[in-house]
This record gives C-alpha cells, sequence and structure tokens, in this order.
C-alpha cells in the first residue's frame, strides 16, 4: 500500500505545477490577450524606428557622438496594468521639478491615481504645465525600485491623454513606460521625478536603461 500512496502523491505535485505554472513570466504572458501583445510589440517597434531614422525625435541623430542601439524592454507583465480615476487634487500648487541639468521649473500637481499592488495601495500623481502657446500639457514619471540598477537611473515616463469624462477610468499601464530623450544624450534636460513620485517596488515592466 506504500507505493502507490507515493505514486499519488508525487501525481498531486506534477498536477498542481502543470496547472500553477513554474514560471511567474509566461503566466503573466497568459493573462495578456493576443492583440495586446500584437499593439505592445507593434508600438516597440515603431518607437525603435523613430529613435534609429527620425531626425525630428532621434536622440542618437541630432547627437551624433551617441550610437544608436536598439532599445531593450521587459517582457509583457500583466501585473503592471493597473486601473483608476484621476482623482484631482483641491487647490492644487505648483511644485518646483529639477532637471537632469540641475534646473527647476514649476509644474502644477494636478491629481493622482490610486495604484494597489499586492495589497498595498500607492498614488501616482500627474502633472500639468501650460506651454506658451496655451497648451496644457499634463505629465507622469515615475522612480521604482529599479531605478539606478535595471533602468533608467533618473526614471521614466508614461504618456498620458486627458479624458473629459471626469469619472473616466484609465488604464495605467507600465508595459508602456519609456525613458525619457536624456537616457540617450546629454544633450536634453529632463524633468527627474522627486521622491513622491517614487514607487517603493520594483516595475519590471516597459523600457530598461540603454546601457
Amino acid at each position: 500500500m506504500i507505493k502507490p500512496i507515493k505514486l499519488f502523491s508525487a501525481g498531486l505535485i506534477v498536477l498542481f505545477f502543470l496547472l500553477t505554472g513554474s514560471n511567474c513570466s509566461d503566466e503573466n504572458k497568459t493573462e495578456l490577450t493576443k492583440s495586446y501583445l500584437t499593439i505592445l510589440e507593434q508600438e516597440r517597434a515603431d518607437r525603435n524606428w523613430q529613435m534609429q531614422y527620425n531626425p525630428k525625435s532621434s536622440p542618437f541623430l541630432m547627437d551624433t557622438s551617441v550610437k544608436y542601439e536598439p532599445l531593450k524592454f521587459y517582457e509583457p507583465n500583466a501585473g503592471f496594468i493597473f486601473k483608476s480615476k484621476l482623482h484631482r487634487i483641491d487647490n492644487p500648487d505648483s511644485v518646483e521639478i529639477y532637471g537632469t541639468k540641475g534646473t527647476s521649473r514649476k509644474y502644477l500637481r494636478y491629481g493622482y491615481f490610486n495604484l494597489k499592488f499586492r495589497n498595498n495601495d500607492y498614488k501616482l500623481y500627474l502633472y500639468n504645465i501650460t506651454t506658451p502657446d496655451g497648451m496644457n500639457v499634463y505629465n507622469i514619471w515615475f522612480k521604482d525600485a529599479t531605478t539606478g540598477k535595471e533602468t533608467f537611473e533618473h526614471g521614466r515616463y508614461l504618456k498620458f491623454e486627458k479624458n473629459l469624462d471626469d469619472d473616466f477610468e484609465y488604464t495605467i499601464d507600465f508595459n508602456r513606460a519609456i525613458n525619457p530623450l536624456c537616457a540617450y544624450s546629454d544633450l536634453f534636460n529632463c524633468p527627474v521625478p522627486s521622491e513622491q513620485d517614487s514607487l517603493p517596488f520594483e516595475v519590471k515592466a516597459g523600457e530598461k536603461k540603454f546601457r
């Protein structure tokens, strides 16, 4: 009777691993739709093309002392996609944000998003600036526990388009996090996320450091 019990137990262990999966990244990949992965792959290919060939947006063509190399990205990860409404800050203040060259500029801390990660709540701030031609530009930037290690030392950015509906639920997708231009060339001066824009966990998603 002992051998059948041992074989049955071993079978249960194998079945457990087959059902749960032993590779976390593969498990995360299965949670993302095929269409999402196709679009994300195309976005990354387009970003590489812009960096290599577009003279209006490529830091490598603006600064010929820096040689282009294909950008590096984390594998797509469903665990770093969040949903949140934009929570407006009552009577928001302009805050001083320093750039990579040491200069500062005033930005309006407009609102924040609520992110729940591993049963803890975090805030991700949204900043607003009015350009000289009167346009409102919104910015999301952040640091995390990978900053300066696997990712750019001055943090990363997320593109943002504001919806007119105050009840709109935004998708905060860190798989689309990118490096600012100053990650590739010292010609550029980029805003550096402050301590209030720092997430205390590793965001292993999006673009990695260039070198």
